[in-house]
C-alpha cells in the first residue's frame, strides 16, 4: 500500500490516524516550502481557518502545480479557493474524520488530471512521422503541432512557427483555434530575433512559449494563449510545452534531411545525364526531354506523385549505362556489326546495376533495365512481353523512341514531329505499347508536352 505524506498549513485539524497517510505540520509558507520539496509531499492541506490563506493556496499550487492543494474551509469558500488552484476541501466539522478521504482523492484525481494531460500532448505526437510530407513542405507538421498544442494545454490559440531555410527573412506560421476567427497568424517572426523573442498577444491573457528545436538547433516556436480572464499555465504545462516543441522538431528536420537529399540526388542526376551526352553533341538536353514526356504519359495514366517522380528520374537516367561503352561505336554514322550491337544492348544492364548501387528507387532500376523491351517480345535484355513489361519501362519505351526520331542522330535527320507520331502509332501494339502511345498522342494534343520550351 502506497503511503502518502501530507504536509498541513496552519494549526489544521487533527486527523484520525490511518496507515496510508503520513502528516507534517508546516506553521508558516517558507516551512511548508521546504517540507513540500525537502519531504516530496504528495499533498499539502491549508486551513483557511487559522494561519492558512488563499495566498498561501495560490503559492503552492503554483511553486507545486504536481502537488494538490486541498483547504479545511466552509463550503461557500470553495469557488475561490479553486480559482486559487485548490484541488479539494473538507468543511471544518468534518475535517478529523474526513481528512483523509479528502487528501486521497484529491491525490488520485490530480494525477489522474496530469496523466490525461501528458497523453493529450504526447501520445499524438507518434503520428507526426506520417505528417512528414514527400514534397518536403513542412505545413502538415506545423498544423498538427498547433493542433496537439492547443487541444493538449487547454488553450484557445496555438501557433507553430518554422523559419524557412529558403528564405531565411520569412517565417511559415499557422495557428490553430477554437473558432475560425483565431485561426490566423498572429505572431511574425524572423530569424535574427527567433531567440529573444516577445510571445504573442494574447489580448491579455496567459501565454506560453516554446523553442521548437533540439540541442543547439532552433527551428521555430511553439506557443498556446487563453483569453482574458482564464486561469494561467501552470509550470508542468510549460514543461510538456517544452517536450512537445523538442519531439515536434524532429519531423521538421526530417523535412530539412528530404530536401537536403533532394538536392543532393539532383545534382547526382543532373550530372549523371551530362555525362551520357557529353560524346555527342546532338543528345544535349534529350534526357530532360525524354524526361517530360515521359511525365506528361505517366499523368494521363493515372501515375500518382511519387511514380511520377520516379518516371522523371528514370527518363533523365535511362541511357547511364552508355557511360561504359566506347564512343567509337555510340558515334558510328554507319550501321553496326552485331559485336557492336551486342555491346550497345548492355547498357540497359549496365545503367540497372549503376543505379542500383547508387541507392536509386527499386522502379527507377528496373524502368531502366526494360526500357528497351517491346510489346512484341522482340526487345531486350529479357524480351519480355505485354504487360510482363513494367509498365513505367513500357512508357520509357515511347517517350525515348520520339525524342530520338525528333532530334535526329548522326545516322539520320530528325523527323517532324507529325511524322514521328505516325511512326509510333504505326508500332502500337508491336514495339509499343497501345495505352502509352494513346496517351502520348493526347498529351500532345492538350498541349502538354511542348518542345521548343525545353530547348530553350
Amino acid at each position: 500500500m502506497e503511503r502518502l505524506r501530507c504536509v498541513v498549513v496552519g494549526a489544521g485539524p487533527s486527523p484520525a490516524p490511518e496507515e496510508d497517510l503520513e502528516y507534517r505540520s508546516a506553521s508558516t509558507n517558507a516551512e511548508a516550502e521546504a517540507l513540500v520539496v525537502g519531504w516530496e509531499a504528495d499533498a499539502v492541506v491549508v486551513d483557511l481557518s487559522s494561519a492558512g490563506s488563499l495566498d498561501t493556496v495560490a503559492d503552492l499550487a503554483t511553486a507545486h502545480p504536481e502537488v494538490p492543494v486541498v483547504v479545511v474551509a466552509p463550503l461557500d469558500a470553495m469557488p475561490e479557493a479553486v480559482r486559487h488552484g485548490a484541488c479539494g476541501l473538507v468543511r471544518p466539522e468534518a475535517a478529523r474524520a474526513g481528512l483523509g478521504r479528502a487528501v486521497r482523492d484529491a491525490v488520485a484525481r490530480h494525477r489522474r488530471v496530469r496523466e490525461a494531460l501528458q497523453r493529450a500532448v504526447l501520445r499524438p505526437l507518434v503520428r507526426l512521422r506520417e505528417l512528414i510530407p514527400s514534397d518536403g513542405n513542412p505545413e502538415g507538421v506545423l498544423r498538427r503541432l498547433a493542433e496537439v498544442a492547443r487541444a493538449g494545454l487547454g488553450a484557445d490559440r496555438a501557433a507553430a512557427v518554422a523559419l524557412d531555410p529558403r528564405a531565411p527573412d520569412l517565417a511559415v506560421a499557422l495557428a490553430e483555434g477554437r473558432s475560425a476567427a483565431v485561426r490566423e497568424r498572429f505572431w511574425t517572426l524572423v530569424p535574427q530575433r527567433l531567440a529573444d523573442a516577445e510571445p504573442p498577444p494574447a489580448q491579455g491573457g496567459p501565454v506560453l512559449t516554446a523553442t521548437l528545436g533540439v540541442a543547439d538547433q532552433t527551428l521555430g516556436a511553439l506557443t498556446v494563449a487563453r483569453a482574458l480572464g482564464r486561469r494561467g499555465f501552470d509550470p508542468v504545462q510549460q514543461e510538456l510545452l517544452d517536450v512537445l516543441g523538442i519531439l515536434g522538431a524532429l519531423p521538421l528536420l526530417q523535412v530539412e534531411l528530404l530536401r537536403e537529399l533532394r538536392r543532393s540526388n539532383q545534382n547526382l542526376i543532373d550530372a549523371l545525364a551530362y555525362a551520357c551526352e557529353l560524346h555527342e553533341a546532338s543528345l544535349r538536353g534529350h534526357s530532360e526531354r525524354l524526361a517530360s514526356y515521359a511525365v506528361a504519359i505517366g499523368r494521363r495514366l493515372g501515375f500518382g506523385d511519387g511514380a511520377l517522380e520516379n518516371l522523371r528520374v528514370a527518363g533523365m537516367l535511362h541511357d547511364v549505362g552508355k557511360i561504359g561503352i566506347s564512343d567509337r561505336i555510340l558515334l558510328k554514322p554507319g550501321p553496326l556489326t552485331p559485336e557492336e550491337y551486342e555491346a550497345v544492348k548492355r547498357h540497359a544492364a549496365m545503367g540497372a546495376e549503376i543505379l542500383s548501387a547508387a541507392g536509386f528507387p527499386e522502379d527507377v532500376v528496373r524502368w531502366v533495365l526494360h526500357h528497351h523491351e517491346r510489346w512484341d517480345g522482340r526487345g531486350y535484355p529479357a524480351s519480355l512481353r505485354g504487360e510482363d513489361i513494367p509498365l513505367g519501362a513500357r512508357v520509357l519505351a515511347v517517350a525515348d523512341a520520339y525524342e530520338v526520331m525528333t532530334t535526329g542522330r548522326v545516322y539520320r535527320g530528325p523527323l517532324l514531329p507529325g511524322q514521328a507520331l505516325e511512326e509510333l502509332e504505326r508500332e502500337r501494339g508491336r514495339q509499343f505499347d497501345p495505352q502509352a502511345v494513346d496517351a502520348f498522342r493526347d498529351a500532345l494534343a492538350g498541349g502538354e508536352v511542348r518542345r521548343d520550351s525545353l530547348d530553350a
